[in-house]
């Protein structure tokens, strides 16, 4: 079967004729002759009496009235739809434990007593257990559990129908000058009616009973659904709470799940580049006369060029070696350094993604709120707002990464690109790792803001928070860095300072 769907709400991708056509529903249209319909006789003949008269006389079978109405009278548009019940979901039985996704009771559990004549499901919380009283709800708008109660032999009162919840017409005692003159007082609360306060005793004492005989049901029907953190939060009444929980959720994760591995694997690229990187520089000179000894020691021959080529080649060996140690003894090898932020950072962006994604399958309470420039955070964005801000956060995070090099690494650069450009002056050819994953990073840009174009308004509200404390954390700790390397040049060495 075709689905339409929805562009924006109420706007399908597809035309009615559209889904006529993919589902072949032609296919199964009902070609049936229907009987010759029987022209009523517009005229009966009569007998008439009288010896001037004929004996039989046509005279019309409808007389025709007197007078005609000085304007047309509009009559009522012939209908041929007829109402049908509302089939109920297999999954709803009498019994069955819903939870509602919409209303004042969003996110309660209720029981499920029978469907009514209008096609409204009659609930209870029970009202003794969790607050909620018979009420009538859209199926549209609830999710059946797989956990049911035994209700035996109870049925509802048959008086309990779409009628009994119909609002009272009766005008009030007081009258509007009354009421006007009232003095700012407040109208008098109307009391509940002890019929229905009866009836709802009368229900909930047989629900009651069959949740006694489950252990623990009682507490899980006190308890509330998936949608309860954003309930429960106590957040100021402007605030959206669906689209705040996010934000919330999004910093808190992030704070506590990939802050501290990502200040570890600061920490360690700092001891590289102040310990580490240090040392090696001092050990060069020891390292290069090390390999002409190990050249004198085999006995090596040869002109000039291939001496210099040799003691590279070795030196370059003996560096890798020493370098290997430094990093196991400051215990700061790049491999975990580089691997171990993305780890703990891509299993918690792609499992909320995901339960995001679950919570805006129609239908979804997500779909009720907007926020910003979305209409709802079950759609995406129609203006691609999110998406461009997702973008260009990314490409932000790319572009700023050296506001904050220090002088040993800028200067550290501009060797590479010398180096780089005499290589090419000899016709060599040069890869930069630094420059590929920045023009990888800048396509990556482009392609977050095209993926987060057709996914819900709440992973784009999660990515973009995401992105953009990322930018704000690369930016600290590149801060914090910064600053550690300048106090740590500026800090006279004394003579038994330690390097570890």
């Amino acid at each position: 079967m075709a689905r339409s769907k929805e562009l924006v709400p109420g706007v399908g991708r597809l035309s009615r004729s559209q889904v006529f056509a993919r589902r072949a529903l032609y296919k199964g249209i009902k070609k049936t002759e229907k009987p010759a319909a029987t022209e009523a006789a517009t005229t009966k003949e009569v007998q008439v009496g009288g010896e001037k008269n004929s004996a039989k006389r046509l005279v019309p079978t409808s007389k025709a009235p007197r007078f005609y109405p000085a304007e047309d009278v509009r009559q009522p548009k012939k209908s041929r739809k007829s109402p049908k019940p509302t089939k109920l979901r297999s999954s709803i039985t009498p019994g069955t434990v819903l939870i509602l996704l919409a209303g004042r009771f969003r996110g309660k559990r209720v029981v499920f007593l029978k469907q009514l004549s209008s096609g409204l499901l009659l609930v209870t919380g029970p009202y003794k257990v969790n607050g909620v009283p018979l009420r009538r709800v859209n199926q549209a708008y609830v999710i059946a559990t797989s956990t049911k109660l035994d209700l035996g032999d109870f049925k509802v009162d048959e008086k309990i129908s779409d009628s009994y919840f119909a609002k009272p017409t009766a005008k009030g005692h007081r009258s509007a000058e009354a009421e006007f003159f009232s003095e700012g007082k407040p109208k008098e609360k109307e009391a509940f009616p002890e019929s229905k306060s009866s009836d709802q005793k009368a229900v909930d004492a047989a629900v009651i009973a069959a949740v006694k005989k489950t252990e623990s049901l009682n507490k899980y029907l006190k308890a509330n659904g998936f949608l309860d953190l954003a309930i429960a939060l106590p957040l100021p009444p402007i605030l959206p709470p669906y689209s705040t929980t996010i934000i919330v959720v999004t910093v808190v994760s992030r704070l506590f799940f990939t802050v501290p591995f990502s200040v570890w694997a600061k920490n360690r690229q700092w001891r590289v580049e102040n310990l580490v990187n240090p040392q090696l520089r001092q050990e060069i000179s020891q390292l290069q006369k090390k390999a002409v000894q190990d050249m004198r020691h085999d006995g090596f021959r040869g002109d000039r060029d291939a001496a210099l080529a040799e003691v590279n080649k070795r030196s370059n060996i003996l560096l890798k070696a020493r370098r290997t140690e430094l990093l196991k003894t400051h215990r700061c090898s790049s491999f975990l350094t580089m691997l171990v932020p993305p780890l703990t950072q891509l299993p918690l962006f792609v499992g909320f993604s995901l339960v995001l994604n679950n919570a805006s399958q129609s239908p979804s309470v997500l779909d009720s709120e907007s926020f910003l420039t979305l209409t709802s955070l079950s759609h995406s964005d129609p203006t691609a707002t999110l998406p461009i801000v997702l973008g260009l956060i990314t490409l932000a995070n790319v572009e700023t990464a050296r506001w904050f090099a220090g002088a040993a690494a800028l200067e550290r650069e501009k060797k590479v690109e010398k180096w780089a450009a005499d290589r090419r002056a000899k016709g060599e050819t040069v890869v930069e790792p630094r420059k590929v994953v920045q023009a990888s990073l800048r396509a990556l840009s482009v392609a977050r803001i095209l993926i987060a174009s057709v996914v819900p308004g709440s992973i784009q509200v999660y990515w973009v928070v995401s992105a953009g404390f990322g930018l704000v954390q690369s930016w600290t700790l590149d801060w914090w860095h910064a600053r550690r390397t300048q106090a740590r040049h500026e800090t006279p060495a004394g003579p038994s300072q330690s390097t570890s």
